[in-house]
């Protein structure tokens, strides 16, 4: 079986959306994805096969709970404060975002994230025993 690149996995798992599953082939080496509203381009049977491998969802990477950790570590406290009020409705993700851009948090936000996601990717690959390198 071939060994899985972490990197590969998480800008797979990056581009997920909560309408979007994710399904790794274990002899191919290949991804491909199953999405709710664009069902009829894809055959969501042939993913039922053994060599197929669910990644986890969108819900169960939960970004906006990854945002709240990068949040709560900041030291600044009207900073943290800042980043933890932008997380409240809708548009949490874009004034988040943009305070990071604003504040010069944006590297280390982006450091934190790509953490976060190989943490992820190391996790499902254990848990599916799944072979990876770094």
């Amino acid at each position: 079986m071939k060994k899985l690149s972490l990197k590969e996995v998480v800008e797979e798992l990056k581009m997920m959306t909560p309408e979007t599953h994710l399904f790794y082939n274990k002899e191919t080496g290949e991804f491909d994805h199953y999405n709710e509203f664009f069902s009829e381009n894809t055959n969501i049977e042939k993913f039922k096969d053994k060599v197929w491998v669910a990644t986890p969802t969108a819900s169960e990477i939960n970004e906006y709970e990854i945002m709240a950790d990068f949040a709560n570590q900041i030291s600044d406290p009207h900073l943290q404060h800042r980043l933890l009020v932008a997380l409240s409705g809708k548009g949490a993700f874009r004034r988040f975002r943009d305070i990071c851009l604003n504040t010069g948090l944006n590297e280390e936000w982006n450091k934190f994230k790509q953490k976060e996601y190989i943490a992820i990717a190391k996790e499902w690959c254990n848990n599916t025993g799944l072979a990876y390198e770094i």
